[in-house]
């Protein structure tokens, strides 16, 4: 079969059934967070994404959506960094188990770092249509939350 020689077409398959199987948690917003600076190192770039995501995490708690900051039901992430052509990192990322957090909000909150975008998941584009194109990117990075495995291995 000419797809076990073809690169292209297995890495593209690839996408589409890892995005597949991404797709199974119930996400609620897709972020894309970019900073202002010209160079922001990978520590500081992770010292301010997770600052921010706590902060998420702070307002699921006082909202009542979790009963603990890391339990299973507090927010869940899949993040994806990236370099720009100028340098410095991008992330783009999956959440879910904000409930009706204001997402706007948590617009505003990153202002201080840069530019994000913070939209509601539309189900129907799935998982592979937000993040899985920048899977196979030189010098990307992936993360995800402790508590997210649970919603890929239930749902």
């Amino acid at each position: 079969m000419a797809w076990h020689t073809n690169p292209e077409g297995l890495m593209r398959r690839s996408r589409i059934a890892f995005g597949e199987w991404l797709s199974r948690p119930q996400w609620d917003w897709f972020t894309t967070h970019t900073f202002k600076a010209e160079f922001v190192s990978p520590e500081q770039s992770d010292r301010a994404w997770y600052s921010w995501f706590n902060g998420l995490r702070v307002s699921a708690k006082a909202l009542g959506y979790t009963p603990s900051l890391y339990g299973e039901q507090a927010p869940f992430y899949f993040r994806v960094a990236e370099y720009q052509d100028r340098g410095t990192l991008h992330f783009h990322a999956l959440i879910g188990g904000v409930g009706d957090i204001r997402r706007l909000l948590f617009k505003d909150f990153w202002e201080i770092q840069g530019y994000a975008r913070v939209l509601a998941y539309d189900p129907a584009r799935g998982a592979a249509g937000y993040v899985a194109k920048y899977l196979n990117k030189d010098g990307g990075d992936i993360r995800f939350s402790h508590n997210l495995t649970q919603h890929l291995t239930t749902s």
